[in-house]
């Protein structure tokens, strides 16, 4: 599979997943391949101006993380809670063209005292066994965004 497809379906998934924090996704770059000059993702647009993006990327070391059953808080985990939001959509999804999933930490990434140790990454292995690295990232926008979850009784479609 290639980036561009995997992309794609990541794309469906938080279009179609109906978290009303998300105001709009959409596709950014033009690298065909991870670890290019630009870099090919996804960008989600909250409704408090913050962004997070799902990009293709090759890292140096990562270590798998377990999926929690609750998104982050937004406040200062953005890209933990990007990470995680596509990892429980691909859960309840499980797309065919994929054979797994799982969140990573990446080295060096993450807040100062748990560099390494927060979900920064999604590896993806697809059913033709490529394997490829999503990384989460994401800028503030305007508005000071919770320190708890703000939708609570929000839940996957399909997931329970």
């Amino acid at each position: 599979m290639h980036l561009a497809q995997v992309l794609d379906v990541i794309e469906t998934l938080f279009q179609a997943c109906g978290h009303p924090e998300i105001e709009a996704v959409e596709r950014f770059g033009s690298d065909t391949v991870p670890g290019g000059p630009s870099p090919s993702g996804v960008r989600i647009r909250y409704v408090d101006g913050a962004l997070a993006y799902l990009w293709g990327a090759v890292w140096p070391s990562e270590t798998d993380l377990p999926t929690p059953e609750t998104l982050p808080p937004p406040a200062g985990r953005r890209p933990d809670r990007v990470a995680v939001l596509a990892a429980l959509l691909l859960d309840a999804a499980r797309p065919a063209g994929f054979r797994s999933w799982r969140l990573v930490a990446l080295r060096d990434l993450g807040p100062s005292d748990e560099r390494g140790k927060v979900p920064r990454g999604l590896r993806i292995v697809c059913a033709d066994g490529t394997s490829l690295l999503l990384r989460a990232t994401a800028a503030g926008g305007p508005e000071r965004a919770p320190e708890e979850e703000p939708y609570p009784d929000w839940r996957i479609p399909g997931g329970g």
